[in-house]
């Protein structure tokens, strides 16, 4: 009789079908009868899975799970010997299942059968395992990742499963384990919290930083041994073992934590089991720093400890890494001072911003910077932050081991070096961008602007004004907004929708930057953009929008606040 055939279509629409399943296969070079489809169990170990082969859909079990899992098996045979639909037998030497009786012939058949077999047996085994208050013997696989080489430290995103699946080791500096109930039941609720609020479409979930010591083929948490105690506690309760409860490190005290948390864990189970499962040990990830260097204390530069829960890194606590490891084990001091100063630029940042408008460091690497050195290079500006653009831009530049970089002036558009370079390019932008924000044309510009896309055009006026003030500083500042506003004002007046990737992109391809780049003297970035202004088609009010008006609007507000300030006669009317 032929039967259902298994091709690569078969074993996409069976992914499709059990998104949450562990789905294995092989459709290789041979024989069709050589060929199968495995699908996971609610048991965590993939030696039992659901299998199609050869026509028939059975539940196997294979290798050294006949064994494990006997009483198991047994409870299966006496619930099934009396239904003529299942055949027991062995299967090879070391293998044995239950095949469903009925052979499969059509995909829509297979369909029918894995939902009549498949949840017949899920309730089986749950039930089995609920009734004999016990869980599938579950352990956390070892896991292993490239040791970091000497005085190195390399940064991984880990989920729950990998980072326990490691050697840990938990140091005697280390204090007890004393999470009380509050941090508890506060890292609960986030994952329960997660959970519930994504659905059957949960997304990992990234609950902080962990630092490691590599050393002897082993590694010592230095931050994180409270939350990965906790989690190992909560796995517990879910028939999870995790190697860390075993460490010999818990003093009298700490032993009394972990016994009253794991009664708390417990009554928490009970109210949300249909939330937190077993899949939480792939749902959960980590950024894992791991180091190999002489001075502990050095850790604690890398990463201040406000990613502790539940914070994603940015691009620039990522940067600052990034750039430390350039800087060579003697110097501990000036890493230690650099990232501690680094720590203190985004704190205050994020503690300054005005309300609803990004940190001064922010404006300045991304706003400003980041675009003025894209435009630079004629490439495009990325929005998309999950694609880490911030990050790659301000990486160091490749070099030449041969040849040391030397002659940096610090302008926005040279190649990133490296370690302390980086920061103090940072540094000197920053200082620049502080004096730029306390211009009479900065504050008139950005308070007059603050409408939806309307923001996206003072965006890059801004960039184009700071591009200009950190070659010319004041000189002729208020011509050069007058006309940079004329310029750039054209694309909305032409357009009555905005993009903000159409706006960049448009602005790139007009050169303003490379402008400003080759001017020796304001006046010929000045000359050269009132020359391209003057062959812009002219804008009447009846052609444009409200939104177009109220643009045109602003523009001429700006204008006439500053009018005392322009040195270029023709300029005052640029806007009207």
């Amino acid at each position: 009789m032929s039967y259902l055939l298994i091709y690569d279509s078969l074993l996409n629409h069976i992914k499709e079908r059990f998104p949450k399943r562990i789905v294995n296969s092989y459709i290789g070079r041979s024989r069709h009868a050589n060929r199968f489809i495995q699908i996971s169990t609610p048991i965590d170990d993939f030696n039992i899975h659901y299998e199609y082969i050869n026509g028939r859909v059975c539940l196997h079990f294979e290798g050294n799970s006949v064994i494990s899992y006997k009483d198991l098996i047994d409870s299966l045979m006496q619930s099934t010997e009396n239904d003529e639909m299942f055949e027991w037998g062995e299967w090879g030497n070391d293998s044995w299942c239950c095949k469903y009786f009925l052979e499969v012939d059509t995909v829509d058949q297979l369909d029918r059968v894995l939902d009549t077999v498949m949840p017949f047996f899920d309730n089986l085994i749950n039930s089995f395992f609920l009734n004999n208050n016990t869980s599938p013997n579950k352990e956390i696989p070892q896991f292993k990742i490239e040791a970091p080489t000497e005085s190195s430290v390399d940064l991984y995103t880990l989920n729950l499963k990998n980072v326990l699946g490691l050697p840990l080791k938990i140091p005697s500096y280390q204090r007890i384990y004393c999470w009380d109930r509050r941090n508890v039941l506060c890292l609960l609720d986030d994952i329960s919290n997660h959970l519930e609020n994504q659905g059957s479409q949960s997304e990992p979930y990234r609950l902080g930083t962990i630092i490691l010591h590599y050393h002897d083929d082993k590694y010592d948490i230095i931050d994180g041994q409270q939350r990965l105690i906790t989690l190992s506690l909560l796995l517990n309760e879910m028939g999870i073992n995790s190697n860390l409860l075993e460490e010999r490190v818990f003093s009298k005290e700490a032993s009394d934590y972990i016994s009253f948390n794991k009664f708390l864990i417990q009554n928490y189970l009970q109210r949300y089991r249909s939330r937190i499962n077993e899949n939480i040990v792939v749902l959960l990830d980590f950024n894992v720093l791991i180091l190999k260097n002489s001075s502990l204390d050095l850790a604690y530069t890398f990463f201040s400890n406000e990613n502790s829960r539940g914070v994603e890194l940015t691009d620039y606590d990522l940067l600052k890494a990034h750039h430390l490891r350039f800087i060579p084990p003697v110097y501990e001091v000036q890493s230690r001072n650099l990232a501690e100063s680094w720590n203190a630029m985004l704190l205050k940042g994020r503690e300054t911003a005005p309300e609803g408008d990004a940190p001064n460091y922010e404006r300045a690497l991304d706003t400003y910077i980041y675009c003025l050195r894209r435009w630079m290079r004629q490439k495009e500006c990325e929005t998309d932050n999950k694609s880490r653009y911030i990050k790659r831009e301000y990486e160091a530049a490749p070099i030449i081991e041969e040849i040391p970089p030397f002659g940096e002036k610090f302008y926005f558009n040279e190649p990133i070096q490296g370690g302390s370079h980086f920061f103090s390019f940072v540094e000197q932008h920053m200082n620049i961008y502080s004096h730029f924000t306390t211009t009479k044309e900065y504050k008139t510009l950005h308070r007059s602007v603050v409408v939806g896309s309307d923001i996206w055009y003072r965006d890059v006026i801004e960039a184009l004004l700071f591009g200009y003030y950190t070659k010319f500083g004041e000189v002729c500042f208020t011509d050069a907004l007058a006309v940079i506003l004329r310029a750039v004002f054209q694309h909305r007046y032409e357009n009555k929708r905005a993009r903000r990737s159409s706006i960049l992109r448009h602005i790139g391809n007009q050169r303003y930057v490379q402008m400003i780049d080759q001017a020796t003297s304001p006046t010929f970035f000045l000359a050269e953009v009132r020359n391209m202004v003057k062959n812009f088609p002219i804008v009447y009010l009846q052609q444009l929008t409200p939104t177009q008006i109220r643009m045109k609007q602003i523009a001429k507000k700006i204008c006439k606040e500053l009018e005392d300030n322009i040195i270029v006669e023709s300029f005052k009317t640029l806007n009207k």
